[in-house]
């Protein structure tokens, strides 16, 4: 299939990832099928809060990229409607993490540990390259660079929404921000603003009698054998 002729235009750029993803999903090796179906929910739960204009450009392991093309008409008001959802990602993300916790029948090392996690929102608005090759939807540049690189911070703690200048002055977000800034050797120093959120979870996954749990789990040996008879292991 032909590519289509890149086109580069202003994006509103965001990133939602699952803090504790990695150490997680090391942790939980051996109960892998729950791991990987605990991490598929809330990831559904995050992004079924994603609103046309903005949409989900590609799944990144533990992270979604969500992007926002400039429109021609309403576009600053679109920017503040886009402003009053970013904390809705994190409340669903945690309400998806409290249901599941709280109807848990598992004692599985994965179902015991999900309250770990905790989500954050990345946010950038520049300028990016957009181009569709074999199928496949690609947003390039520096300003997705930028993003990404954000994604490694100095920023204590594990829940929270981290915003560009950029992405701020467009956004106009409700809520406490302060100010932050991050240096990278590529990209420089960046000015950003934080807003640290605090977790509305439960502190552990205790062991109930569920049959909506039974059922979630039985969906997830389900899905993990499906994917073995389509791609078996070497």
């Amino acid at each position: 299939m032909m590519a289509t002729p890149p086109t580069e235009s202003e994006f509103l750029l965001l990133i939602a990832d699952i803090s504790g993803y990695t150490r997680f999903m090391m942790k939980n090796h051996t109960a892998r099928v729950h791991a990987h179906g605990i991490i598929s929910d809330l990831i559904a739960a995050v992004i079924a809060e994603v609103r046309i204009p903005l949409e989900v450009n590609k799944l990144e392991g533990d992270a979604i990229f969500m992007i926002a093309a400039r429109q021609e008409h309403d576009w600053n008001e679109i920017g503040e409607m886009f402003g009053q959802k970013l904390a809705e990602f994190v409340v669903a993300f945690d309400r998806k993490l409290t249901e599941l916790a709280n109807s848990n029948i598992c004692e599985c090392i994965a179902c015991q540990q999900m309250v770990t996690l905790r989500l954050k929102v990345i946010g950038h608005y520049g300028m990016a390259i957009r181009s569709r090759v074999s199928g496949f939807d690609e947003l390039s540049g520096v300003d997705v660079i930028v993003l990404h690189r954000l994604l490694k911070n100095e920023v204590q703690g594990s829940e929270y929404i981290l915003l560009t200048e950029p992405a701020y002055g467009f956004l106009r977000p409700p809520g406490d921000y302060v100010v932050h800034r991050e240096r990278y050797d590529d990209v420089g120093e960046i000015d950003l603003r934080l807003r640290r959120l605090a977790a509305q979870v439960p502190d552990a996954a205790p062991r109930r009698f569920s049959l909506r749990d039974m059922a979630r789990k039985i969906g997830y040996d389900i899905r993990y054998l499906m994917a073995r008879s389509k791609h078996p292991a070497p």
